[in-house]
């Protein structure tokens, strides 16, 4: 699937990057989102800096530069290069996953967040 179309097809629903959780600790950022229905789209953005996402509960499809990088099955690790754009589809109701930011030595205050 192309995730192109995937986000403006109306059956699939765009989760607003708003409805996150944030901590921070010693440098380390983590968003915590919790996706309540399939088919909803974690839309695509692109960091300056490298991260991971893990996939606690639930199944997610992956985007990295609108290329698919397959389905994701908790627990899974998911690694994101700085400059990639990538987005996560729910392939199953009540996921859990959280995105980490290693932000030690990048000058960044908080992680940049550019979504398309």
């Amino acid at each position: 699937m192309d995730i192109e179309a995937i986000s403006n097809n109306p059956k699939y629903k765009k989760i607003d990057l708003d409805y996150v959780e944030f901590v921070e600790v010693d440098d380390i950022w983590v968003r915590a989102y919790t996706i309540s229905k399939s088919k909803t789209v974690l839309s695509q953005h692109v960091h300056t800096h490298p991260h991971v996402t893990l996939i606690s509960h639930g199944a997610v499809e992956a985007w990295q530069d609108g290329e698919s990088m397959g389905r994701f099955d908790a627990p899974a690790v998911i690694t994101i290069p700085a400059g990639k754009k990538h987005a996560f589809m729910a392939l199953t109701d009540n996921v859990a996953l959280c995105c980490l930011h290693n932000l030690r030595g990048t000058g960044l205050e908080s992680p940049e967040i550019k979504e398309f």
